[in-house]
């Protein structure tokens, strides 16, 4: 598939002091432990995607959208093409551009690899690419889908919370009206941006929004247009997330900070000394990667250099209190993962 990521290799045990404050990218294709993957809440999450851009998706024969589901262990489904979202509009106001659904669902981290194939596809089809782009300057669109009753958990007190998203991601963010009687019950949320900055907008707003209790219930997981029903269990991996938990189950002082959605904070974390290589990853690719996603600085410290008493090393993390709670939650991920094989 063109514009697709590598497959990965295991990520070494050692590290090397050159990757220590390097730059992010969330997770190699393939990386991450199976039990990880099977054992992190499941989430979803929803786009209004052209037709042209809903093919390139897909691709000759499926190729593109199968390699994509194997890269990143997430399911993806397109509604068909002649079941266009009811009153689908190209922008607010304008004629309908019977736009198809795309919904992906899986955990946080296989969404984002999942979302990061998708945005290379799109750039390397002219047709595509035409469809989503927003800006002369290489920027694009997507439309997320959320529920209407769950808008208020992205929005915050006097818009508070989607400020901070727009300061901590570079995104643009512009969230429809209400929907009227007879709409469907979602509103949609347009992201504009770069593909990283777009990564980290939808990180952010995955991360938020399954902090609230209902989640579970107002995420539909089909691609039918009607009211949304509760989730099947097989839909969350076996069971619904816990209230208040999905992505944003967080160490307490890091949910704390989190909360404030304002300045910078920074935490530090322990990571056993033979886990750092899989933290780090190859090339360093797995730090770089959440770095570049989630806008963070990450150091951790040198070999030999433990904290007080343990045999772990000291991994810093600072930078928006959003930013820095779910960097803390995927490199926990990552350690607890290794742990379980």
């Amino acid at each position: 598939m063109s514009g697709s990521m590598e497959g990965a290799s295991p990520p070494p045990q050692a590290d090397d002091s050159d990757f220590l404050d390097a730059q992010l990218y969330l997770d190699e294709p393939g990386d991450a432990p199976h039990a990880a993957q099977e054992d992190a809440p499941r989430l979803a999450v929803k786009f209004l995607v052209p037709n042209v851009a809903a093919g390139s998706i897909i691709g000759k024969g499926g190729v593109n959208v199968s390699d994509i589901q194997a890269q990143s262990q997430a399911r993806i489904q397109l509604s068909k093409i002649g079941e266009p979202w009811p009153g689908t509009l190209g922008e607010f106001g304008a004629p309908p551009a019977h736009d198809r659904l795309l919904l992906i669902t899986g955990t946080l981290d296989a969404l984002l690899t999942a979302l990061h194939a998708v945005l290379a596809t799109f750039r390397s089809e002219l047709a595509a690419l035409a469809a989503v782009a927003a800006r002369e300057d290489g920027a694009m669109a997507l439309r997320m889908l959320v529920h209407a009753r769950l808008c208020g958990t992205l929005i915050g007190r006097g818009g508070a919370t989607i400020r901070s998203f727009k300061d901590a991601s570079g995104a643009v963010f512009n969230i429809s009206p209400p929907p009227g009687p007879g709409d469907p019950p979602e509103r949609v949320v347009r992201l504009t941006g770069t593909p990283d900055q777009l990564l980290r907008a939808v990180a952010l707003v995955l991360t938020k929004l399954s902090q609230n209790p209902d989640y579970p219930l107002l995420t539909d997981v089909s691609l039918g247009f009607g009211p949304p029903a509760a989730a099947p269990a097989e839909a969350w991996g076996g069971a619904a997330p816990p209230p208040g938990g999905g992505a944003g189950a967080f160490l307490p002082h890091a949910a704390a900070a989190a909360a404030a959605g304002v300045g910078t904070t920074s935490l530090v974390m322990a990571v056993p000394e033979d886990r750092v290589g899989v933290v780090i990853g190859r090339g360093g690719a797995v730090i770089n990667q959440i770095k570049a996603v989630l806008g963070v600085r990450i150091r951790i410290s040198r070999r030999g250099e433990c904290l007080p008493g343990t045999n772990d090393r000291s991994c810093e993390i600072s930078g928006p209190p959003e930013s820095v709670a779910l960097a803390q939650r995927l490199i926990q991920q990552k350690v607890e993962g290794v742990e379980r094989e």
